[in-house]
């Protein structure tokens, strides 16, 4: 049994030995075609955000220019350490595993021809705020698989690339200006022309606000206790210098501090209680100055 253990570890040995070589220029391959890849695609990149000033379009296909030659160095590399024909006989020799190598790779190039369409067809840029799917934030990057959004919690979500092409996609940047509206409800003693008059004043202290399209406040409701005005407000995104609902929100806070010195009041909610069978007496505890009344009615 011994002498079967070492003749089996010396045709091992003799085995490795001989394919050694093979290892050495397979690896050799492979590592350059990285190498290669790698270098490639940073020109890539270089070129084409130079002459069309589209990061987007040139990460994107840098990934792919990179990619490409990896997998033009894996063919030989595999071909020298003889793997080729094994791959080829173990799809030919398997129907079924071939059927089922298909179906996982089915999403994988699903995702690939998405990001492809993506690419080209430029439905967002790096920087743009994009809503699909409940998830809303910031472009990062195009993969050839994914795109990386950032939410505005800070999260960095990884969309596959088919959900997006596949479903309506919103782009906050696109069209540069983008409407804001808030309603803020006033009691029905303010006057409602001046309530008016102080959201409109409030807002031309805010320079990201455009002048064109003009804000402007109208009547929205009017509720059990208040006179509902809802704002209406454009921002120009693209040039905004910071984020849009820090803007939102500095209006909304100037228009509340500029109703407490216009004397323009916000209604709290009421409660109405009635007694069907007239006002009840309630017992109430007295306690001051050290003495202490029971069972006085009210």
């Amino acid at each position: 049994m011994e002498k079967e253990l070492l003749q089996l570890s010396d045709e091992y040995w003799v085995g490795f030995i001989h394919i050694l070589p093979r290892l050495m220029i397979a690896f050799v391959i492979l590592v350059a075609a990285v190498f290669i890849g790698k270098k490639v695609s940073d020109l890539v990149k270089k070129r084409i955000s130079k002459r069309l000033k589209d990061p987007l379009l040139a990460n994107f296909t840098g990934r792919m220019a990179k990619w490409s030659i990896i997998l033009i160095g894996i063919i030989p590399t595999m071909e020298i350490i003889g793997l080729t024909n094994f791959a080829g006989g173990l799809v030919a020799g398997a129907g079924v595993s071939a059927i089922i190598i298909g179906f996982a790779f089915k999403d994988i190039g699903e995702n690939f021809l998405s990001g492809l369409i993506l690419a080209f067809n430029r439905p967002f840029d790096i920087g743009d705020v994009i809503e699909t799917e409940n998830i809303t934030g910031s472009i990062m990057s195009l993969d050839l698989r994914t795109t990386t959004v950032k939410t505005f919690e800070g999260y960095a979500v990884f969309v596959p690339n088919s959900m997006i092409v596949n479903n309506p996609l919103k782009n906050y940047n696109r069209e540069g200006s983008r409407r804001f509206d808030f309603t803020v409800g006033i009691d029905y003693d303010s006057d409602v022309d001046t309530a008016r008059n102080i959201i409109l004043k409030g807002l031309q202290t805010v320079e990201e606000i455009l002048k064109e399209p003009a804000p402007f406040v109208i009547v929205s409701e009017l509720t059990a206790n208040s006179t509902n005005l809802r704002t209406y407000f454009w921002i120009n995104a693209p040039i905004a210098g910071r984020n849009l609902l820090e803007i939102k929100s500095e209006v909304i806070e100037l228009t509340l501090k500029a109703f407490k010195e216009g004397g323009v009041n916000i209604p709290y909610d009421s409660i109405q209680v009635q007694f069907s069978k007239g006002f009840p007496e309630i017992p109430v505890n007295l306690t001051g100055n050290g003495r202490n009344t029971d069972n006085v009615k009210v």
